[in-house]
């Protein structure tokens, strides 16, 4: 009798496994057939006024980038979530260029993202035990032969890495400096000092210190608790400073050139002035992580519009910190737009907090439409749409 019980047991086993596999096939079928909801475009400024920019997607982690496997076959393999995703924990820097995405990601991984959207590719730079290992990577540049120069600002260096992701070595290790952000220029490297407020340049070779600019007699005119940097095809500086809430441009041999800007709570003006971006065609794009939005001035420093301004269900910031923004690869980013919304430019903007790590925002117009002459349209946000309803702050 017990002999007989063993086969029959063995079935039963059987007839159970074939019986789970056939659940799980309907239930992904009954998710498979279940109605997709329509995607709501989230777009900036609020109507009634003329869209300028559009919220176009956001990434949190590799989930969000790379092909996943089914339900299923996750179900079968025993895999937990963190498992199938490696997350972007609390990013500060980033950078596009050349198809890839770059981020700095201070806790967490404590390294820099590297992610190919069209490639659908996610990954953490491999770094180096001991000397290449990041400790807190807060902002970067990247080559033109993809090598990646990344400010670490507990380590008090900027380090760098060749593009596949390997040590080679450092600038400023073992000075006073606090490196929070990092450009390259010819052969130059320019390194923005928190604790000497002022901006250094390297040369790239020798590593060596060729000179500090930013301070002047006028100490208003000098940086001010500089956060953030860039430059532009024209050799300027522009920097954000906190202390005054700033907007401070510089030309490469440290002349001061103009500043905008300053702590306030009307339009133009800022709490916490942190990530700054130009574009090609020269509009200056700054974050404010006490606003949680950014701000677009043109080149005259005239405000055009603010945009990601919470309480929103999507395409709101929450402590944001980094920008860049691109006009590569608008056809590959023109699938996450509104069919009748033409992209002009591409930001990319880092959150410290929430659901969206990082949120894709895309500037542009619908059809039809053609850009406004500055000046013409009325409203505080001139070419870009009237001051938005409800908006508690106050006018120019």
């Amino acid at each position: 009798m017990h002999t007989e019980t063993r086969p029959l047991q063995g079935v039963v086993r059987i007839l159970k496994t074939i019986a789970m596999i056939m659940t799980g096939t309907l239930l992904l079928a009954g998710c498979a057939a279940a109605p997709v909801a329509k995607k709501t475009s989230v777009f900036f400024p609020a109507p009634p006024n003329e869209p300028r920019v559009q919220f176009l997607r956001a990434i949190s982690g590799s989930k969000d980038v790379e092909d996943q496997q089914s339900k299923f076959s996750l179900l079968l393999s025993g895999a937990s979530d963190r498992d199938v995703n490696k997350p972007i924990t609390r990013p500060y820097g980033i950078h596009y260029t050349r198809g890839k995405l770059y981020i700095c990601d201070t806790q967490g991984a404590s390294t820099v993202v590297i992610i190919d959207l069209q490639k659908k590719t996610f990954e953490y730079m491999k770094e180096n035990p001991g000397l290449g290992k990041l400790k807190k990577p807060i902002n970067l540049a990247v080559d033109k032969d993809g090598s990646i120069y990344v400010a670490d600002t507990l380590r008090k260096e900027v380090l760098i890495y060749d593009p596949s992701g390997s040590y080679v070595g450092s600038i400023g290790k073992g000075s006073s400096m606090k490196p929070v952000d990092v450009a390259l220029d010819g052969d130059n490297v320019y390194i923005l000092d928190l604790n000497g407020n002022d901006i250094k340049i390297f040369d790239r070779k020798s590593r060596e210190l060729i000179r500090s600019i930013g301070q002047f007699e006028d100490k208003s005119l000098g940086l001010a608790l500089p956060t953030n940097f860039t430059l532009d095809d024209k050799g300027l500086i522009y920097v954000t400073n906190i202390n005054d809430g700033s907007v401070k441009i510089l030309d490469k041999d440290g002349h001061f050139i103009s500043k905008f800007g300053k702590l306030g709570d009307a339009f133009g003006e800022f709490t916490r002035p942190k990530g700054i971006a130009v574009d090609a065609r020269h509009r200056i794009w700054v974050v404010d992580g006490g606003f949680q939005n950014v701000q677009i001035f043109n080149e005259k420093q005239r405000l055009l519009m603010f945009f990601g301004d919470p309480p929103l269900l999507s395409g709101a910031l929450n402590l944001p910190a980094g920008i860049d923004v691109t006009t590569d690869n608008l056809d590959y980013f023109q699938q996450f737009a509104d069919p009748d919304f033409i992209l002009e430019a591409v930001a990319f903007v880092t959150n410290q907090m929430g659901d969206a790590m990082v949120s894709i925002y895309g500037l542009g117009h619908k059809k039809g439409a053609a850009d406004v002459p500055e000046g013409q349209q009325q409203g505080v946000t001139g070419q870009f749409g009237a001051k938005k309803a409800g908006d508690s702050r106050g006018t120019e």
